[in-house]
């Protein structure tokens, strides 16, 4: 019985190494952003004069917000479910400034119910990066445009 249930383990840990080999990982938080020309420097602060003017492109792990005529992307740990449909954000620093290491409380319902507990919650800054919206990202059917108007045309 005990040579069995071993024998049993140990499969279930090789099928569980073997189905994972091939997957390739998605990039999450920032590195999703990489390449993207809207993404700026890492801040360690951002200093609101009243509270976030506006707040959007939420996934589940990034969002951007502009305070005036600033905008930033912010990186939370892990995941915070409700951001993705978050309708409603606030901010849990105790000064004026968000830091890393504070919270954003977000909710995807405009009031707080009590019988809906997981549509509101905590999100954990990781990171805050600068984040210019006017920039655009490189289209790759440029270069593929250009390279064929600088061949001579084709005679018939």
């Amino acid at each position: 019985m005990r040579l069995s249930l071993t024998f049993a383990s140990a499969m279930l840990v090789l099928a569980g190494c073997a189905s994972t080999d091939g997957a390739e990982r998605k990039p999450t938080g920032i590195e999703k952003y990489a390449d993207d020309p809207r993404l700026g420097e890492e801040v360690d602060r951002i200093c609101f004069a009243n509270n976030i003017d506006s707040f959007g492109n939420n996934t589940r792990d990034t969002f951007t917000v502009r305070e005036g005529r600033d905008h930033y992307l912010i990186e939370v740990f892990g995941t915070c479910t409700p951001l993705e449909h978050a309708v409603t954000m606030r901010i849990g620093a105790s000064t004026g400034c968000l830091t890393n290491g504070d919270s954003v409380i977000v909710s995807d319902s405009l009031t707080i119910r009590r019988d809906q507990p997981f549509s509101t919650a905590r999100c954990v800054v990781k990171s805050m990066h600068k984040w210019d919206p006017k920039a655009e990202k490189a289209d790759d059917t440029t270069d593929t445009d250009s390279a064929e108007s600088d061949a001579p045309p084709e005679e018939s």
